[in-house]
């Protein structure tokens, strides 16, 4: 079957799973597949119950990555496995699973995948519940390696049903940082926060974005996300599929006719999900614009109604200092129980304990 068959089912898996999640819509996994499908060549599994229902679904990307002397044969868990300059990163993933299915079609996965000979699977951005316990079950002979982060975000129930201001209930510092922010961006004009409302109009807002975007990772040394012609085609796809239906967020903060910067994020079942920004660091002085656009960005989706504001996973100080919870992110990777990634696990242990010796 094709995509657009395949999309339905999909969908009804996607709505039913444990975390339902915008990066597990149909919408956001067409785009992927338009943009890097035809390059990655990925597989789109469905598994059944005994009465032939469909009750799991699974996009897996098989890749073959050198790692030294090994040659790692990699299958990566749905929209993922493109280049590192190109990745779309997904989060709030997941094993495709209607509720109390998920350690039947994790077991099925694992016997899907055994029919050909691999090394290592990877599953990025996942949460804690059924589905990883699913995998970590199917995967228990395999050795497990996983990075935790924290995925950072605030409660706007809670800001809500405070009565105050968001500003309000950050630390004094942050007030006061606050405070002088607006006090240096107001000498251009009056602060306001823009919307896009057409289509057009949020292609245009994440072109200059990008500009912004790029002119600072290249004054850092750095490439910028949008040095990636793939991923620029990923992102254009996807605002022309989902901004319709109301799933994507293109936000301009000016003070006056000055713009301090742009802020690119996903709208989903009452959480945004802040994922891009490009700013415009040479207007005004001892300015942080990031934390300013912030702020308006989480006051304007507090007015919207939304329940979250969801800065994803990193680690990262602005983040701690606005956000008001947190919970666990994992990066996994399961090494298949052969001689060669035993023996890989062990070039790699000794490596590390070298570098280790060296730094002390």
């Amino acid at each position: 079957m094709q995509w657009p068959t395949l999309a339905t089912v999909w969908l009804a898996l996607a709505d039913a799973c444990e975390h339902t999640s915008f990066f597990l819509m149909p919408e956001a996994v067409g785009a992927w597949l338009d943009v890097f499908g035809p390059r990655l060549q990925p597989s789109i599994v469905l598994f059944r119950d005994k009465e032939r229902t469909v009750v799991g679904a699974a996009v897996l990307v098989r890749r073959t990555v050198r790692k030294g002397p090994f040659a790692i044969r990699r299958i990566y868990l749905n929209t993922a496995g493109e280049d590192d300059a190109d990745s779309a990163c997904v989060e709030f993933n997941g094993l495709l699973s209607r509720p109390g299915y998920e350690r039947m079609v994790a077991r099925a996965l694992r016997t899907h995948i055994d029919r050909e000979p691999w090394d290592e699977l990877v599953a990025a951005g996942l949460l804690d519940g059924s589905s990883l316990r699913g995998l970590h079950q199917a995967f228990a002979d395999a050795h497990a390696v996983s990075q935790t982060t924290r995925d950072y975000y605030i409660s706007l129930d809670e800001v809500r049903q405070s009565g105050n201001d968001f500003v309000d209930l950050l630390a004094a510092r942050e007030r006061t940082r606050h405070r002088q922010n607006v006090r240096n961006y107001s000498a251009f004009g009056d602060l306001v926060l823009d919307e896009a409302t057409t289509t057009a109009e949020a292609l245009e807002f994440l072109a200059q974005l990008a500009r912004l975007h790029q002119s600072t990772w290249i004054s850092r040394g750095a490439p910028g996300s949008f040095a990636s012609p793939a991923f620029c085609d990923y992102h254009r796809n996807l605002i022309e599929r989902c901004f319709p239906l109301g799933w994507i967020q293109l936000l301009r903060l000016r003070a006056g006719t000055t713009t301090i910067g742009y802020q690119y994020s996903f709208l989903f079942e009452g959480r945004s999900y802040f994922y891009q920004c490009g700013y415009d660091y040479e207007v005004g002085e001892k300015t942080a614009p990031g934390v300013l656009m912030h702020t308006f960005a989480i006051r304007h989706a507090a007015q919207l109604g939304l329940n979250e504001y969801d800065f994803l996973a990193g680690d990262v100080e602005y983040k701690r200092r606005l956000a008001t919870s947190s919970r666990e992110m994992h990066w996994m990777s399961w090494r298949a129980p052969s001689l060669k990634m035993r023996s890989f696990q062990l070039v790699r242990d000794a490596k590390h304990a070298l570098d280790g010796l060296r730094r002390r």
